[in-house]
């Protein structure tokens, strides 16, 4: 899913130009040996590589962790202080909130205390569940938006071994001999 084009534009011209230049720095050193734009060319190249994985890994631990905290399971909050002070009806508002918040972070139906002192299931609303419902898409998208960052930040490293892989075997290709001037002269 792309998201902003302009990005992805970036993110397509960047990572040609940092896989050409990878292979071509690396082909150069591997058949010419350590030659001035040869190292700088596979440097930049290697830089722009372990940005560009390093940002997409940093979002993806930033999201998971995020992802963590809002999903860890919640303890039962406690009881007020002055729980057995309170009236009935303040009773029956705050257990019942405190069931609809867990309904809301966990999805779990936790029970609550009505008015005359019993203790009753909590049957969500339709509103409880179109919150819910928004509340699972959103974690659905941040775990699929985590998973695309770390295969990006999966693809920057395969990027760059291959294309250190195949400048070093180019290098090994044998160059021609170059052709002697005075020789094609000669024979014409």
């Amino acid at each position: 899913m792309i998201e902003s084009w302009v990005d992805f534009v970036f993110g397509v011209v960047g990572g040609a130009a940092a896989f050409l230049c990878l292979f071509d720095g690396t082909r150069r050193l591997c058949a010419y040996g350590v030659q001035g734009k040869a190292v700088l060319m596979t440097v930049l190249a290697a830089g722009i590589c372990a940005l560009y994985g390093g940002f997409a890994y940093w979002k993806y631990s930033d999201l998971k962790a995020t992802l963590y905290m809002n999903q860890r399971k919640i303890a039962a909050s406690p009881l007020p202080a002055n729980w057995s002070r309170l009236s009935p009806e303040k009773k029956e508002v705050l257990s019942v909130a405190r069931a609809r918040r867990t309904f809301m972070e966990s999805g779990t139906l936790a029970t609550y205390v009505d008015r005359g002192g019993e203790t009753r299931a909590f049957a969500p609303t339709q509103e409880d569940m179109m919150r819910r419902e928004r509340v699972v898409t959103y974690y659905s998208r941040a775990e699929y938006s985590a998973r695309s960052s770390l295969a990006e930040a999966l693809l920057w490293m395969i990027l760059a071994l291959v294309a250190v892989l195949f400048g070093m075997l180019m290098s090994l290709e044998k160059v021609p001999a170059p052709a002697d001037p005075t020789r094609e002269a000669g024979d014409a």
